[in-house]
């Protein structure tokens, strides 16, 4: 049974139960109304923005967006938008030396931030200078 309080649930009532839709109590359409508005915008944006009015009936709405629904056999796919994973936080398997990191920021003149910065934006080259003085202060400290 699906729950017309959830709002995927009365999406889906929305678009594929017109019988059920009718009986829905205006108080529970105007709970979804800035929501069903906003997924309506993905395909109908300038319909959309008309119904972007402060103190608009948002049960009335919500019935202007059941008579598009009603062109649909199911929920359409654009009415799901795809959102972006997160990036996984990952460790980095070479952690340079602090003597390194020192005498790198010295030679290039540059601060906590910048290096912050080449490591987030510049990690490969960065890692790579930071490798070849590691073999050098190996080599001269030997």
């Amino acid at each position: 049974m699906l729950d017309e309080t959830k709002l995927f649930d009365f999406v889906k009532i929305m678009f594929t139960k017109p019988a059920h839709y009718k009986k829905i109590k205006q108080h529970n359409k105007k709970r979804h109304h800035f929501m069903i508005n906003r997924f309506m915008s993905i395909k109908y944006p300038a319909n959309a923005m008309m119904f972007n009015i402060n103190g608009i009936n948002g049960g009335n709405v919500v019935d202007s967006w059941s008579m598009v629904a009603a062109r649909f056999k199911s929920v359409p796919r654009w009415f799901y938008t795809k959102t972006k994973k997160a990036k996984k936080n990952t460790v980095d398997k070479y952690n340079p030396s602090d003597r390194a990191v020192e005498l790198y920021m010295n030679k290039n003149e540059i601060g906590n931030r910048e290096f912050g910065e080449l490591k987030l934006f510049a990690k490969d080259q960065l890692y790579a200078d930071l490798k070849k003085i590691e073999e050098q202060i190996d080599v001269y400290t030997k």
